[in-house]
């Protein structure tokens, strides 16, 4: 309105000067036009507009005969007067629309700068602290929003900054619903944080009405750009805390491996001591049963001692596998021979599908993981129940089962017990271990390029399967 009631004023005032100044009419006419253009240029078309009106009607008033008139008599200067309006008025719609594009080429311009500045500012977060606290006080400041507030789904945690303040509810809600909305009355952009097809957070941004560097394209692009920084807090401490794991595994395994050589050595001794107590004949039965009990935990201790040790060269990835031809039948033989002296208590059923008659793997290694399995098998079955050992065949794998009676393992459990030293809450109640047995079976697996794992019912009991690759030579 302001603008309006000034160009009204402006331009009978300059048609006046140019008249006490006897400007002639072509010199009174292209100043009316400059100042046209220059009032579309800087104010706009409605303004430019109301100034050509002016300016034919001053021209026409001072200039064109009768002067002081509003009335022409010549139809040329009818003529003149509409063209000059029509040049006046198309000059001004293309001086406005290139001062339109001037503006937007701007504030694209200053937009792009500020999303460079934010990708510049999200590398070098603090990751150390809390990112979406600083991603939040970033957004806030770069861009001058009433509120930025963001929902890390992993962390479970919100984070916001600004003037304004978003219920938690809602910006929940943006994460739970997958929202992508803009509001333009209320100047407000919601966005859920994608990583791919993956949603890890939501993203609530406010703006005032007069904040013109904040549009849909600048909020999904401070989405990706919120989304990336988030997976990146996240991937440093995924990975500060693996280092730290192994760190700890490779400290324990030290002083496993340090502990277990320092008692080889004192159970070498009492072994021999008992065997020796064991051969005099002039012992008593009392005194020879203690001398065999001696010798039979100290056989236990030197069994569990070997554990340790190769658990710890197994953690620290110093396994030699030696790959040679291994009969199956022999691996059977083996096996039985081994449970009628180790596991007297259950019997064994031996169980062969068609399948190759040899398998590529280290002898010793095989011999300890299926013994392991059958070891573990017999602590947890169903007393006097039977062990089923059964070897079959894929067209990629050689496949050992061990299947044991009575025993469940849990869903959430099937892979953490073959973690390091896990043992489940209920395996300390039914049967003695420390959690090792099971992780060695899974390295020797994976160094064997096999795998292993587990299928429980509670019906039909527990099954454990050790696999290796099968080789050209067994197709």
């Amino acid at each position: 309105m302001l603008r309006s009631a000034a160009t009204v004023a402006f331009i009978p005032l300059l048609a006046i000067i140019a008249y006490q100044c006897h400007a002639k009419p072509l010199t009174a006419g292209l100043i009316d036009l400059a100042l046209v253009m220059l009032i579309a240029f800087r104010w706009g078309f409605l303004e430019a507009a109301i100034a050509s009106v002016e300016a034919v009607a001053c021209l026409d008033f001072f200039y064109m005969p009768p002067i002081f008139s509003l009335y022409e008599n010549d139809p040329q200067d009818w003529i003149s007067s509409l063209i000059f309006a029509a040049i006046a008025l198309r000059l001004s719609y293309f001086a406005n629309r290139l001062r339109k594009q001037m503006v937007e080429t701007h504030q694209e311009r200053a937009r792009l700068e500020k999303l460079y500045l934010t990708s510049r500012d999200i590398m070098m977060l603090d990751r150390r602290q809390d990112v979406g606290a600083q991603l939040t006080s970033l957004i806030g400041d770069l861009f001058d929003v009433e509120s930025a507030t963001i929902w890390d789904a992993r962390e479970m945690r919100i984070n916001e900054s600004g003037r304004r303040t978003i219920p938690d509810d809602e910006v929940r809600a943006i994460y739970f619903h997958q929202t992508i909305e803009n509001d333009p009355a209320s100047r407000s952009f919601k966005r859920v944080l994608r990583l791919g097809v993956t949603p890890v957070g939501a993203l609530y941004i406010a703006a005032s009405s007069h904040n013109c560097y904040v549009d849909s394209r600048s909020v999904d692009a401070i989405a990706s750009l919120a989304a990336i920084a988030l997976e990146r807090a996240h991937s440093f401490v995924a990975e500060s805390n693996a280092e730290a794991v192994k760190r700890s595994e490779q400290l324990r395994s030290t002083v496993l491996d340090g502990l277990a050589h320092a008692f080889k050595s004192p159970l070498a001794t009492i072994h021999t001591a008992s065997a020796g107590l064991l051969a005099i004949p002039s012992l008593g039965s009392t005194e020879k049963e203690l001398a065999a009990l001696i010798e039979e935990e100290a056989e236990r201790l030197a069994n569990l001692t070997s554990k340790v040790l190769q658990m710890a060269r197994l953690a620290e990835g110093r396994l030699d596998v030696d790959n040679e031809r291994i009969d199956l039948d022999q691996v059977v033989q083996y096996c039985r021979e081994w449970f009628v002296q180790a596991v007297a208590d259950h019997p064994l059923r031996l169980t062969r599908q068609a399948c190759a008659n040899h398998v590529w793997a280290d002898a010793r290694l095989l011999q300890m993981a299926l013994m392991q399995l059958v070891d573990n098998a017999s602590k947890y079955a169903r007393p006097a129940s039977q062990i089923t050992l059964g070897i079959g065949s894929t067209e990629t794998e050689i496949v050992f089962s061990v299947q044991n009676e009575g025993s469940y393992v849990a869903p959430e459990e099937r892979l953490r017990i073959f973690d390091r030293f896990y043992r489940s809450p209920e395996a300390h109640h039914k049967a003695p271990g420390t959690g090792i047995g099971l992780s060695v079976t899974r390295r020797i697996a994976e160094a064997h390029r096999g795998r292993v794992w587990v299928e429980s019912d509670p019906k039909t009991g527990t099954t454990f399967y050790f696999s290796l690759p099968r080789t050209d030579e067994e197709n």
